[in-house]
C-alpha cells in the first residue's frame, strides 16, 4: 500500500511539474509547420497529402479555431486564446501555389511560406531524397502569392543548411543575403527568419537579430522566456490522424502531448542527420 501511495504521488508530482512546465515554454499560440503537401506517396514522413491537409483545415474551420496571420505576433501585449492557431510552410515548395492556396482562399486562412532562397524555381537538390525531387516556388509564382492578402512570406536561408554547424560568416551570409534576395524579388521588406531544421544557437540568434529580422521561427525548442528569436512550432506528418491533429492543437493533454512533442523531434532530427551528411563538404 505505501508503494503504491509512493508511486502515485510521484507520478501526479511529476506530471504537475511537467504540465506547468510545458505550459511555460508556449506563451505563443499553437504554431503549426507544414512542408510539401502532395496527392501521391513519397517515402518519408515530412509531407501530407492534398487530401488529408484540406481535412486538417476543415476540422479547424468546423471546431471554430482562429486562424490568425504570423504578423500578429509582433503586436506587443497580444494576449491568446486556446483557439487561436498560425500555419506555416517551410521550404517553400510549389505544391503551396497549386494546392494550398485554393484551399486557404476557399477557408479564409492566411498562411506563411518560407522559401529557400537559393533554390527558387529550382529542384530540392539540398534534401536527402528517395525518389523523385521537388519542385520550389519559382519566382512569378512568389510574387503572386506576395500580393495576396492572406500570405505573409519569409526567409528560410539561401541554401537550408543547419546553421550551428557552420561558420561564423557562412551563417551570416545564409542569413542576410536570403534576406537582401528575397526583399529584392518580392520588391517589400522581408521581416521574420525560419530557422532550418529550426536549429540556432546564441550566435545565430544574435546574426538574425543583427540582420534586421524582427523575429524568427524555430521548431521545437521553445524558450521559455517568450523570446521572439526562438518561436516554438509543432510539425504536422503525412503519419498524423485527426486525433494526432487535434492533441497537437491541444498541447496540454497528458502523455499524448508528450508524444507528440517527442515525435515531432525525432522526426526533425533524422531530416537534419540526413541532410547534414549528404551535404557534409558544405558545412565547415
Amino acid at each position: 500500500m505505501v508503494l503504491f501511495d509512493f508511486l502515485f504521488i510521484s507520478i501526479f508530482i511529476n506530471f504537475v511539474m511537467w504540465h506547468f512546465e510545458f505550459r511555460r515554454r508556449n506563451k505563443f499560440p499553437v504554431i503549426l509547420l507544414f512542408h510539401q503537401i502532395e496527392t501521391k506517396w513519397r517515402p518519408g514522413v515530412g509531407w501530407n497529402y492534398v487530401k488529408q491537409f484540406e481535412a486538417f483545415m476543415y476540422y479547424l474551420k468546423k471546431h471554430n479555431y482562429n486562424i490568425l496571420p504570423v504578423t500578429v505576433l509582433l503586436e506587443k501585449n497580444h494576449t491568446y486564446s486556446g483557439k487561436d492557431v498560425i500555419i506555416t510552410f517551410d521550404d517553400g515548395y510549389e505544391d503551396i501555389y497549386e494546392y494550398v492556396l485554393p484551399i486557404m482562399k476557399r477557408y479564409g486562412f492566411p498562411f506563411a511560406i518560407f522559401p529557400i532562397v537559393d533554390f527558387i524555381g529550382k529542384y530540392n537538390d539540398w534534401d536527402f531524397v528517395v525518389g523523385p525531387k521537388t519542385k520550389h516556388l519559382s519566382e512569378k509564382q512568389l510574387k503572386i502569392l506576395a500580393k495576396n492578402k492572406l500570405v505573409t512570406i519569409g526567409s528560410h536561408s539561401l541554401n537550408h543548411l543547419d546553421l550551428k554547424r557552420v561558420s561564423g560568416e557562412i551563417a551570416e551570409r545564409e542569413i542576410n543575403e536570403s534576406k537582401r534576395e528575397l526583399e529584392g524579388i518580392l520588391g517589400k521588406s522581408v521581416e521574420i527568419f525560419s530557422y532550418p531544421f529550426g536549429k540556432y544557437n546564441e550566435k545565430v540568434r544574435r546574426t538574425v537579430i543583427r540582420s534586421g529580422y524582427k523575429m524568427a521561427l524555430s521548431y521545437y525548442k521553445g524558450n521559455k522566456k517568450c523570446d521572439m528569436f526562438a518561436i516554438p512550432r509543432t510539425g504536422v506528418y503525412a503519419i498524423d490522424s485527426i486525433f494526432d491533429f487535434a492533441v497537437k492543437l491541444h498541447r496540454y493533454v497528458p502523455v499524448l502531448s508528450w508524444y507528440e512533442d517527442l515525435k515531432g523531434r525525432t522526426i526533425n532530427l533524422l531530416s537534419d542527420l540526413a541532410c547534414s551528411n549528404k551535404r557534409k563538404n558544405e558545412i565547415c
